[in-house]
C-alpha cells in the first residue's frame, strides 16, 4: 500500500532567514513584510512575532507598533523557494527516492517500503522531526495512504508528527464526523519530539 509522508515548513520564511544569519539572537521576533504598490502587511512570522499578536495579512504598520523590537525583513519569494528546493533535494538523499517540493512550503515523499528501513513509520517521521529541528527548520511531518491526505494532517493537526494508520484514511476521516479536533482520540497521532 502506498504510504506518503508530507513535510510542512509553516515558518520557511523566517527560518531561512535565520539560517542565513547565526547572529540573530534566539528570541527575536522576525515578520516577513510582502509589498504590493504602498501597501505592506506581514507575510510570515515566527513563533516569538506570532506570542506577541504579530499575525499574517496584518498590516505591517500595525506589527510594528505592537512589538517594538520586531525585526522587519522584506519578503524574497524567489531565496524561499530555492532554500525549499535545497531543502527537497538534502530530503531525496536521506528519505527516499521520491521527494519533491509540495507548494511554497512544504515536501512531498513516497516512503512505500522505505519506513521499515528507519524502524518504522513511527521511528521514521520522528527522525525526520527531529533532523529538520537540528537544521533550524519548523516541520511538522504526516503520514497517510495519500498525498491529499498526508498533505492535510500535517498542516492542520497542530502536532510535530501524525501518522494515519495504513488503509485507515477514509474511515478516520468519515469517522471524524466533521471534528476537527485530533485529541477526541479517533485520529492515531504520535507526538515524536
Amino acid at each position: 500500500m502506498t504510504r506518503v509522508v508530507s513535510i510542512y515548513l509553516p515558518d520557511l520564511p523566517t527560518d531561512r532567514i535565520r539560517r542565513a544569519d547565526p547572529s540573530i539572537p534566539p528570541d527575536q521576533a522576525i515578520a516577513v513584510i510582502a509589498r504590493s504598490g504602498s501597501k505592506r502587511w506581514v507575510s510570515a512570522a515566527d513563533a516569538a512575532a506570532r506570542k506577541s499578536g504579530v499575525r499574517i495579512g496584518m498590516p505591517a504598520a500595525k506589527a510594528q507598533a505592537l512589538f517594538r523590537g520586531l525585526m522587519l525583513v522584506d519578503a524574497d519569494p524567489a531565496a524561499d523557494a530555492a532554500a525549499l528546493e535545497r531543502i527537497t533535494l538534502w530530503a531525496l538523499t536521506i528519505y527516499s527516492p521520491i521527494v519533491a517540493v509540495d507548494g511554497i512550503d512544504g515536501i512531498v515523499m513516497d516512503t512505500e517500503g522505505a519506513d521499515h528501513l528507519q524502524g518504522g513509520e513511527l521511528p521514521m517521521v520522528t527522525k525526520i522531526a527531529n533532523q529538520f529541528l537540528a537544521r533550524k527548520l519548523t516541520a511538522r511531518v504526516a503520514v497517510a495512504d495519500a498525498w491529499g491526505a498526508a498533505h492535510a494532517c500535517a498542516r492542520a493537526i497542530s502536532r510535530d508528527t501524525v501518522i494515519v494508520p495504513a488503509g485507515e484514511t477514509v474511515r478516520r476521516a468519515a469517522g471524524a464526523g466533521g471534528r476537527t479536533s485530533a485529541d477526541d482520540g479517533r485520529a492515531q497521532c504520535h507526538r515524536g519530539l
